[in-house]
Order: C-alpha cells, then structure tokens, then sequence
C-alpha cells in the first residue's frame, strides 16, 4: 500500500469526523500505470477532493461514480482501459498503456461495528498510536458480496458473530502469508470463498527524534513529515523550539537534553538525529543512546568530530556519520533531502526485517461500510 496516501487521508477523515467520503483505490493494473495498487484518493460529499491516482485523466470521471457511491451506501468498481488510443478511449493522451481498477467505497471516520457500535477508525487509530499494525481484508467482488471486511491486528476486543469467526478463519493463513510478505498491499483470490480480497498493512508512523532546532532542521523536519515520519524536536531555546518554526513537527519539546533523556526512554525502533552544534551536549545525546541504541542513529557533522566524540572508540555499525547520502549536498535544503534519503533507506531495509506477529482477527465489517 502506498504509506503517504493513507496518512494524508486517515488525517483528513479525523479532521472532519462529520463529513462522508467516497475513498477510491486502485487495486489492479494490467501493463503500466501512472500509479500502482494500493494508491489512493478521497472524495468528499461537498466536491471536495485529496490525492491522485492518475497524471489526471481518470480523476474527472471518478468524481461521477462518487455520488452513486454516496447515495447507495454500495461499493463499486470501476474499470479504466488506458492502452487504446483511439478518441473515444480512456487511452487519449494518457501514454499510461495500462488497464486499471479503481475500488471505490463509501467510509467516514465514526463508521461502526455493526455488532456492538464500536468505532472503528478511533479504534484503529488508538492501535497504531500504541505502536501496533493493523491489516485490513476487504472482498472487491466475486460469490461474496462486495463491501465485506475484515480487520486484524494482535489486538483481540472485538468479536464477530460465529459466521463472521468462520469467514476470518477461511481468511487468515491469508492474513498470515501477507504479513509475511513485506508487502502493504496485495490482491488475493481465496478459492474457498470464491472471491477477490484486497489486503493492506496499516503500520505505525516512524518515530524520528530530533536533538537540536536550529535552523538547518527546519527543511529537515518538513521532508520528515511530508514521508510520513511522526516528528518529535527537542531544544531548551523555547524561542526556536515551536510550531512557528517546526509547524509540521508532530511535538516540540522545550528541555536540554539531559534532562529530557534522564527521564524518558526512545524506542528502540526509532530513528535520532543528533544536530546541537554544541560538542558537549553531542557528546552526552551520544553517551547515552550508545548505552541503549535506536535503530537509526545519525550523528550531524564529519566522522572525525563524531569519532572525538565517542573519544575515539570504534563507532557502532548503527551510527552514521556523516548523516546523509553522498549526493555532493550544499546548503540546509540539499543536505536535507541527502538525509531523508538515508532515512528512507534505512527504513525501507527495517521493513524487509520486521517479523510481524500473529493477527487476530479483532472486527468485522457488512458491506457497504457499514462498520
């Protein structure tokens, strides 16, 4: 699934829990594509709309299914055949030549379970803010009706009824082989049922630490939160330390770093950037991380000052210094962009590694959305 699609959307949908959308999500392409499986895009009841699944030959014609959606409370495909060119096709001028489906669906964020009126998505919502990752088994056609889904994480709440437990243990060697996979998103066809069923892997955002707020990380903490990464910025200068100057940081806290790291712990899957300009401080940010590591440690500044700060000792494989990839960076904005590279990276090698646990099955949704 595409991370950065999901986010902007599951914020948009908190940020207006009253408004109903219409979420469009390509779950098949045939050839190539502006965009892949798993993109997606929201429509909203007032014409409002966010993302974009295509270079913007599909968009228009979408928005019309999207009152049909709204109106019927009934999910749909749509199908888009990109690789004629002739006048009449969605192939003119696209130069896409693919053949894509869009699932579209009606969602809101105080859908509940049918069951027992639990809210899913503050539920869900609560799940990844504790660090946990939620898979999410939707039927997009086939014998079962469209619309069906179902939800799994280790966490066990809620319950469905006894022929809601017989369909989630038909799906889940599914669950398990997808969690496995590494993937965010895949299209399975289960014989037993008969049906198509779309699977995503909804994770926590990365947790990105950011010791020192001078000026050059403010471009720094911009990309971060624009790839996804939950931000958090620490310096004792309240004067630099804000939203004024950190508005897409996620927190921004006033504190030396002593004593902000005298009383909590970073998790040892998060990401620390150390960039106080200050040798003393760097050396006790440092001190300390080494004795209980994160998994991404990048220290700001040449590897012979990071060396002099660990007194000269052999750096750990997990430091990195200089931060960056070596792309010949100049200025704040380009060393900026060299670091989120390397922060990429560094990600995307943390999610081929990750075992995922066993899923449970924890909610199940009718057709049509009406979790």
């Amino acid at each position: 699934m595409i991370m950065n699609d999901f986010y902007r959307i599951y914020k948009i949908m908190k940020a207006n829990k009253e408004q109903r959308f219409a979420l469009a999500t390509i779950v098949r392409v045939d050839g190539s594509a502006y965009r892949r499986e798993g993109a997606k895009m929201l429509f909203g009841k007032d014409g409002s709309r966010y993302g974009t699944i295509s270079a913007g030959c599909l968009e228009e014609d979408l928005s019309y299914h999207v009152q049909e959606v709204l109106q019927s409370g009934d999910p749909k495909t749509v199908q888009y055949d990109l690789r004629t060119v002739d006048d009449l096709s969605w192939g003119q001028s696209a130069g896409c030549d693919g053949n894509i489906e869009v699932y579209m669906e009606p969602i809101h964020w105080e859908q509940e379970v049918a069951h027992d009126r639990v809210k899913i998505w503050p539920h869900v919502d609560r799940l990844l803010n504790e660090g946990k990752s939620v898979i999410c088994v939707k039927c997009i056609g086939g014998k079962m009706e469209r619309g069906i889904q179902f939800l799994y994480s280790g966490d066990t709440e809620i319950t469905g009824t006894e022929s809601d437990r017989q369909l989630q243990t038909k799906l889940k060697k599914y669950v398990q082989t997808f969690a496995a996979s590494g993937s965010k998103t895949t299209l399975y066809f289960v014989p037993e049922l008969g049906s198509d069923f779309l699977f995503e892997l909804y994770t926590p955002k990365e947790m990105l630490y950011i010791f020192g707020a001078g000026p050059d990380a403010e471009p720094l903490v911009q990309l971060a939160s624009q790839v996804d990464f939950s931000v958090t910025v620490i310096d004792p200068r309240s004067g630099r330390c804000n939203a004024e100057y950190f508005p897409t940081a996620d927190f921004t806290i006033v504190d030396h770093p002593e004593t902000y790291l005298a009383s909590a712990t970073l998790p040892h899957n998060s990401y620390v950037l150390i960039m106080t300009h200050n040798f003393n401080r760097d050396q006790f940010i440092l001190d300390r991380l080494l004795q209980s590591p994160p998994y991404y440690l990048g220290v700001l500044g040449p590897r012979r000052r990071t060396e002099r700060l660990v007194r000269n000792k052999a750096l750990p494989d997990f430091v990195h210094s200089p931060i960056g990839l070596n792309i010949g960076a100049e200025g704040p904005e380009e060393i900026s962009i060299s670091v989120m590279a390397e922060l990429i990276q560094a990600r995307k090698q943390a999610s081929r590694q990750t075992s995922y646990p066993e899923y449970s099955c924890f909610a199940y949704a009718d057709s049509g959305g009406n979790i």
